[in-house]
């Protein structure tokens, strides 16, 4: 107990995800970072939210997250036009590695609260009781010969990879991606870094509306009949003070007893340029994906195999003004194409990305999917001092293909037209205790445009927008 009692009191970050560890010898260290939402307040993964080294070697973080969540006028076929949730995550996570050897595991009960029959919450927001992590990490910061740095993890982790519009572990979203394999990390030099990976998917249990709605306990499985493989390479300082990013995943997965699948074959192909925001400078970030292969056009028994060949474009760019405030504004655009008439599926899929920072709260919400759709729009954000954060944007949404579905409608003759609506959304973010304590609230409002007005599968279409408003609160310890 000594030991952990030291471990918290020299190494435990309040506000930071799970880490890693260690005193580090001359020519190694341990320090990881894991991906744990459980137990963080940003973007996961990253180096400024990474909990410093620590002699002993132990750290020990938990976060508590409590969410009240309301939406009314959806247009979601199968669905209630309005629902009250409220979602409860805990986290509690520990790595002990005072050398290059770590260990780690970490906990994760996502649970919600308050459901209908007619609800959208599924196993994505619903997890109860799960280890989505149990892993042993080696991390040599002078690896053998011109590798550089070497960190080699193997057992159940969470991956985030480049933008996290493919690979991500979503912090706003009340459950976790979990991967079982092993994964690479290299770094040649200071500026590059390659990772490469092969893992199954965590298959998030359980899967059955009423069990979710009881929040019933289920571990999670993988299996080979999903493999996800592939390599991500990151060079820094490109064209001054840029970053370009190149990765190829693959997806493999086919029906498995008691789970059946679009048996998606998909090779994703990605290439990213982007410049980080920063006080008194301007920034970008310039994305664009293709994949191909085939997958079915849905999970059941007489789903339609087709030949894929989709992609995905994300152009942004801000400035950042220097003052109190610190206010950034910017412009962008987002397009993901969607199925058209003939028998090629041109729908793109998102495989493991996560969908708050681009398009907007997911939840009993999710109305914008990284599919169909062409929607250019503005963002202003600012964060005076330490304490307060705040985003608002605005865009208007067309779909890429009248004939395919956006918010899961679909109106296969395309007499709907293309126009979705326009989306204002935004966040507020508040330290009422620095790094301990914080109350966020995310909202959102869809003025429907004509094709959720028109398309006779939209339900609620005597309601013209849908509004969406959400509250929460995190200790972290």
């Amino acid at each position: 107990m000594s030991a952990i009692r030291s471990g918290l009191k020299r190494g435990t970050r309040f506000g930071s995800y799970l880490a890693a560890v260690a005193g580090v010898p001359a020519l190694a260290g341990a320090q990881s970072l894991p991906a744990s939402p459980a137990s963080s307040t940003e973007k996961p993964g990253k180096e400024e939210t990474a909990p410093k080294k620590d002699d002993s070697g132990l750290i020990i973080t938990a976060a508590i997250r409590a969410r009240y969540e309301t939406v009314d006028g959806r247009p979601r076929p199968g669905f209630a036009t309005s629902e009250d949730a409220f979602l409860l995550r805990t986290g509690v996570a520990v790595e002990y590695g005072p050398g290059p050897l770590a260990i780690g595991a970490e906990v994760v009960d996502s649970r919600a609260y308050g459901l209908g029959g007619g609800t959208q919450i599924n196993n994505g927001d619903v997890n109860a009781v799960e280890v989505p992590q149990a892993y042993v990490k080696l991390r040599l910061d002078h690896g053998i010969g011109p590798v550089g740095k070497v960190s080699v993890e193997g057992g159940r982790f969470l991956m985030n990879l480049g933008s996290g519009r493919l690979v991500a572990t979503d912090e706003y979203r009340n459950t976790v991606n979990g991967f079982t394999g092993l994964r690479v990390d290299l770094a040649p030099t200071s500026a590059l870094e390659v990772t490469a990976f092969y893992v199954l998917p965590q298959e998030r249990l359980p899967d059955q509306p009423s069990d979710i709605r009881r929040n019933l306990v289920r571990f999670d499985r993988e299996t080979f009949h999903t493999v996800f493989f592939g390599a991500y390479l990151r060079q820094k300082s490109v064209l001054g003070i840029g970053q370009l990013e190149l990765a190829y995943y693959r997806l493999a997965e086919h029906d498995s007893p008691g789970r059946t699948t679009a048996d998606r074959r998909l090779h994703t192909f990605d290439a990213r340029f982007a410049r980080d925001a920063k006080s008194g400078t301007y920034d970008y970030d310039v994305e664009g994906i293709y994949q191909t292969g085939h997958a079915s056009d849905g999970t059941t028994a007489t789903a339609t195999a087709a030949d894929v060949s989709a992609g995905f474009f994300h152009a942004a760019a801000g400035y950042s003004f220097a003052g109190p405030l610190k206010p950034r504004v910017g412009l962008f655009y987002d397009f993901a194409s969607g199925n058209g008439q003939g028998t090629t599926s041109h729908r793109f899929d998102t495989l493991y990305g996560s969908r708050r920072d681009d398009l907007g709260p997911s939840g009993t919400y999710a109305a914008l999917a990284r599919e169909n759709i062409s929607a250019p729009g503005i963002r202003f954000e600012a964060k005076p001092g330490t304490r307060f954060e705040a985003l608002a944007d605005y865009r208007g949404i067309w779909l890429a293909s009248r004939y395919d579905r956006f918010y899961t409608v679909i109106d296969k003759t395309g007499a709907s037209g293309r126009f979705g609506g326009q989306q204002v959304e935004g966040r507020l973010r508040y330290w009422l205790v620095p790094q301990h304590l914080r109350l966020e609230s995310n909202f959102a409002v869809l003025f429907k445009g004509r094709f959720l007005r028109d398309a006779p599968q939209a339900i609620a279409r005597d309601q013209s927008t849908v509004k969406f408003i959400e509250t929460n609160l995190q200790v972290t310890f």
